[in-house]
């Protein structure tokens, strides 16, 4: 069996920088700043929040394409006062896109652009989508608005963020890598679509991953396999299933993700399972890091010593001198808040 400390080099590997996550908190910091002394937004926003993976600490490291590295995507939630009844989604996403644009300078911002729910701004160190969110109404949710429908939808990122904690925990420090590596695992092997994405493989994780398996591939293998089993029926007819929105009751995670998108990514982790169980029943590492690679690309480290057993390989610590713990969850992105 692949020794454990390769899995935990390959997960500080697939782990966001320092540098990187320095400039993420710069970007946001800075984006949060100017729209709190902006005269002209300042008096309808209550607050500013962090939200997405680099707050729930399961982003991945940014990718890489024709030789350069792209900026890391960050999440920003700008609270107003209001009700559906009586807010329209268009003109407070074109107050916010004019408040950002005003500072567009003073920030960097090389391209701002409006999307169907956000505000999608490039700057020099980071990318970021900022959303409008009526502030919680009765029912104690937000309402992050459509400007193309005019419609408002129940959401709560920051209990997305909490849900994610306690899986954490729930695992002993195993699920945020675990969710890196699928994550990582979804970039490396495209199919039809992108999605599912981010937090729907978060939700897809969570209730079939094994709290008590320390291995990381051996973790990897069994999750790929329980999802198997559990959506094996929606495949078969090739449906969708539908998945609860952890902080929205009722609400389904996977509601913007087709049948044919869903069966592609099923497909794509029945590859997978087959792949992680070839490698761990291979003696010989070389032959079982090929296993590995075609899951998760050549970031999975190769083995230390060329052709050596797997009784030899666990005696090997990396360069980064990990022991076979298993790799705990950074918290340092929780500062972003």
């Amino acid at each position: 069996m692949t020794p454990n400390a390769r899995f935990t080099e390959f997960i500080k590997d697939i782990t966001p920088s320092e540098t990187t996550i320095s400039n993420c908190s710069s970007a946001h910091t800075s984006v949060r700043k100017a729209l709190l002394k902006d005269n002209e937004i300042k008096n309808k926003v209550e607050r500013v929040f962090l939200g997405g993976s680099y707050k729930r600490s399961t982003a991945i490291r940014p990718a890489t394409k024709n030789g350069s590295t792209e900026c890391p995507d960050v999440d920003l939630y700008v609270v107003v006062k209001g009700t559906p009844l009586f807010s329209d989604p268009a003109e407070l996403m074109n107050d916010l896109f004019a408040a950002l644009n005003r500072a567009r300078t003073d920030l960097g911002i090389t391209s701002i652009k409006r999307n169907r729910c956000s505000i999608a701004l490039s700057m020099n160190k980071a990318d970021l989508d900022v959303s409008i969110l009526l502030e919680r109404q009765s029912d104690n949710l937000y309402r992050i608005g459509n400007r193309s429908t005019g419609e408002w939808y129940k959401t709560n990122p920051e209990e997305h963020t909490d849900w994610s904690a306690a899986q954490n925990s729930r695992c002993s420090g195993r699920f945020n890598p675990m969710a890196r590596m699928v994550k990582w695992a979804r970039r490396q092997n495209k199919t039809v679509s992108r999605h599912p994405k981010s937090f729907a493989l978060e939700t897809f994780i969570a209730p079939h991953i094994s709290e008590s398996e320390t291995h990381y591939g051996q973790l990897f293998h069994d999750w790929s396999q329980s999802f198997l089993d559990a959506y094996a029926s929606n495949r078969l007819i090739e449906m969708c299933p539908f998945l609860e929105d952890p902080a929205v009751p009722g609400g389904n995670i996977l509601s913007g993700v087709t049948d044919e998108e869903f069966s592609a990514y099923y497909d794509k982790i029945k590859k997978h399972r087959d792949d992680a169980a070839k490698a761990l029943a291979e003696d010989d590492q070389d032959k079982a890091t090929d296993y590995w690679r075609r899951i998760f690309g050549v970031r999975f480290p190769k083995p230390k010593q060329s052709g050596q057993s797997a009784k030899s390989a666990a005696t090997v610590m990396s360069p980064l001198s990990f022991s076979d713990t298993e790799a705990a969850p950074s918290a340092r992105p929780a500062k972003f808040a």
